[in-house]
């Protein structure tokens, strides 16, 4: 798996140390008991009076006493990462309540990660909610809300926060770091091919120059595609991308475009391929392959049958932009292996295999691609 400190450096084009330096502030890697933090309701981050926010994360020692009640953690700001070296049915239930657990050992539970080394599993996400904090905040509340509502709820719950980190400093940081590079049209003719084959409606991404980035007559053609789906009932549908991969994500010559975050919010709202694949879940399937990234990982998560090539990866980089997961993500994702586990491939920069994607429930199966 590689790191978050990794996806930072190649998104930031700089290099990041996993370790405190004098231009940082890093937390200090602390374990507190719970009923120290809900005696004392230490689930605040700091904001100075110049608007800088601090103390965003929280590690919680589960491995002592725990309290019969703690349902006011649900109110909490911060992100609470349990820790636990023996996940006893007491702490399977806690953790629920959690943002996270991190464990050494193995269990089947997606509120847990298994790690091989608690502290550095600490560290990197102590780093990544000192980096980004109001993009680590902002992911561990959407991911909690996004969890309790309905897909289409869920899918305006993820634009609103997605929208307000636009705005943001974090964001701003990183767009000043990118050559700015002029949207061009692009060579391709189609951005989405279609043909129906029997009973099938493929739908092939055709924008290999580009990796398959979706841009936004990507997004629109999506939608169109899937409209024909959602008017024939007796379709099935068949997603697939042309080229070395199936797709890289959004086009990142679009970041930072929208005239305003409004617009940005009616925006998703409007041209969204998610929500059109998630009411064509049950006769959808997307075969998979290649680097996969960002909104290449999240569109397909809606579908309810994903198959891989054996050599698919899977990367959420959006933290490093200073953003969420923001093509549904933070809705399709969890579905599939829990907001726990998602918020750990966010913070980490965590590149899955294919293997590890198949064992965590991310895709369905492994089949080579023709």
């Amino acid at each position: 798996m590689k790191s978050l400190i990794q996806s930072l450096a190649y998104h930031n084009k700089s290099d990041i140390s996993l370790y405190p330096c004098a231009a940082c502030a890093y937390p200090a890697l602390v374990l507190t008991p719970l009923t120290a933090v809900l005696a004392a309701r230490d689930w605040y981050p700091d904001i100075s009076e110049q608007g800088a926010v601090t103390n965003a994360i929280r590690f919680i020692d589960l491995d002592t006493s725990i309290p019969a009640d703690f349902s006011s953690l649900h109110g909490r700001v911060s992100l609470f990462i349990g820790v636990t070296s023996n996940p006893t049915p007491a702490i399977r239930t806690v953790a629920q309540s959690m943002d996270l657990t991190l464990t050494t050992q193995a269990i089947d539970d997606p509120a847990f990660v298994t790690v091989v080394d608690l502290h550095e599993a600490m560290e990197h996400l102590a780093v990544a909610a000192t980096l980004r904090t109001r993009a680590a905040m902002v992911l561990g509340a959407t991911l909690r809300q996004t969890s309790q509502l309905e897909i289409s709820d869920a899918i305006a719950a993820e634009a609103a926060a997605y929208s307000t980190l636009l705005a943001g400093p974090e964001f701003a940081d990183w767009l000043s770091t990118r050559t700015a590079k002029k949207v061009a049209p692009s060579l391709e003719i189609e951005r989405v091919l279609t043909s129906i084959t029997g009973n099938t409606l493929n739908v092939r991404l055709n924008r290999k120059l580009r990796l398959n980035a979706i841009d936004g007559p990507m997004r629109a053609a999506l939608v169109e595609a899937f409209a024909i789906a959602l008017a024939d009932p007796t379709l099935e549908v068949l997603l697939t991308g042309e080229g070395p991969c199936f797709s890289n994500g959004g086009d990142l010559r679009e970041f930072g475009t929208t005239p305003d975050v409004s617009t940005a919010w009616a925006v998703r709202l409007t041209q969204h391929p998610g929500w059109q694949l998630a009411q064509l879940a049950d006769r959808t399937t997307v075969h998979m392959h290649g680097n996969c990234i960002g909104a290449g990982v999240e569109i397909p998560a809606f579908a309810s049958r994903v198959i891989a090539d054996p050599e698919t990866t899977f990367l959420l980089p959006e933290l490093a932009m200073g953003l969420i997961p923001g093509a549904g993500g933070c809705v399709s994702i969890p579905r599939r292996i829990g907001r726990w586990r998602t918020l750990w491939l966010v913070l980490t920069g965590t590149r899955l295999s294919s293997h590890e994607a198949l064992s965590w429930g991310l895709i369905d199966d492994i089949v080579p691609i023709n």
